[in-house]
């Protein structure tokens, strides 16, 4: 018979669910980022080719002056779609694979939990950094599939975070 109070026992279950999900979350991130680089592209690719088509439609009707500025963007768009997802391909398979995914599937806690920024006595994980990064500049999915197994981490995890350096 297990010594500890069944609230105890519900907890840890708990925690262990919430530990297999972002081990989970952990292994694939660098999938989804990998998946949603080459969506970047394709999104890029449509928006040029939609650019090129009203284009040739606007010259064909000599409205090219009245919508010159919305071809602009179009194409702006297009090019930097196709930016953000070489630069996600290469970010996911150079850095989010090996210092990131291999850490879950090794359940390297110590190593995800000391990969931190210091700034003054404060102690900022890395990769809840670059989750936020990839959040604003990738798109919700991306960013998210980090920041989410790592925060369970810091606050449901077997280790205890400490957030400062004494």
């Amino acid at each position: 018979m297990s010594t500890q109070s069944k609230s105890q026992q519900k907890k840890s279950s708990s925690d262990d669910g919430a530990m297999n999900f972002a081990e989970f979350l952990g292994k694939i991130a660098w999938i989804v980022v990998l998946i949603e680089g080459f969506i970047f592209i394709f999104w890029g690719i449509y928006y040029l080719y939609w650019a090129s088509v009203a284009t040739q439609v606007a010259e064909q009707y000599g409205a090219y002056s009245y919508v010159a500025a919305d071809i602009a963007s179009l194409t702006l768009y297009g090019v930097m779609y196709i930016i953000g997802g070489i630069l996600g391909i290469i970010f996911a398979v150079a850095f989010v694979k090996p210092r990131f995914s291999n850490k879950w599937a090794d359940k390297d806690y110590d190593y995800l939990l000391n990969d931190v920024v210091k700034i003054g006595s404060a102690r900022i994980p890395l990769f809840l950094i670059i989750g936020i990064i990839l959040e604003i500049f990738m798109s919700w999915w991306g960013g998210l599939i980090i920041i989410v197994p790592l925060l369970i981490l810091i606050f449901a995890g077997p280790k205890e975070y400490k957030w400062t350096e004494k």
